[in-house]
């Protein structure tokens, strides 16, 4: 689900609303959500908290997102729509793209780049089964106009009308392509997974600037 809650300027909780959205899951167990009702639900959520706090909307200095951060998603960078649903955190579709492999200097490589073991459950691998998988994504991909996220780059995204396509340290750092010694995308990792760097958001610190909305 989604919850949106208000604090005040001594970090105290004010008001808080929640949503639920729609677990989908197939017939052979892959987990699935629809981005767009999660982004709906978020602008939902908002409006019914600003409206049982009661609070002047004028007086919200900023807003903050927090997510689950393996979820993955990829939607078209000119229309925003996604390419398909995002791969919920808990998914295994991509067990076949790790199993595949099987150099162990590959995948010490990627543990030690990135702090984590090779595995279907981070993004790189979601990501590289949709671009397997869906011919759309692909195409998207090879003209420079697909964006892959975690679910707040694309709430950035989408709450920003496509102004913004950011991330930060710690989301990134859950992808399984972001080097934590270089505090950047590793090109050799992404190339291993088949996912072009343009694709990638902009890594931002988690207190930087993710731009305005209305």
């Amino acid at each position: 689900g989604t919850k949106a809650i208000l604090v005040d300027s001594d970090g105290e909780i004010v008001d808080k609303s929640y949503l639920p959205h729609e677990q989908l899951i197939s017939e052979n167990g892959w987990v699935s959500h629809d981005g767009e009702e999660i982004y709906r639900n978020t602008v939902l959520a908002v409006k019914m908290l600003v409206e049982h706090a009661a609070v002047n909307k004028r007086n919200i200095a900023a807003i903050g997102i927090s997510n689950q951060r393996e979820t993955t998603i990829a939607w078209d960078r000119e229309t925003g729509k996604p390419v398909e649903n995002a791969i919920v955190w808990q998914c295994a579709r991509a067990k076949e793209i790790t199993d595949a492999i099987e150099d162990e200097s590959i995948r010490e490589g990627v543990r030690e780049k990135t702090g984590i073991p090779l595995s279907p459950y981070f993004p790189a691998a979601k990501a590289a089964w949709l671009l397997r998988y869906n011919k759309h994504a692909r195409n998207l991909a090879e003209t420079g106009h697909l964006c892959i996220g975690t679910i707040d780059s694309w709430l950035v995204y989408q709450l920003t009308e496509g102004k913004k396509f950011q991330t930060d340290y710690s989301n990134a750092s859950r992808t399984q392509l972001f080097n934590l010694h270089t505090l950047s995308w590793d090109r050799d990792i992404c190339e291993a997974f088949g996912i072009p760097l343009s694709t990638l958001a902009k890594v931002c610190d988690s207190i930087g600037d993710f731009g305005s909305t209305t």
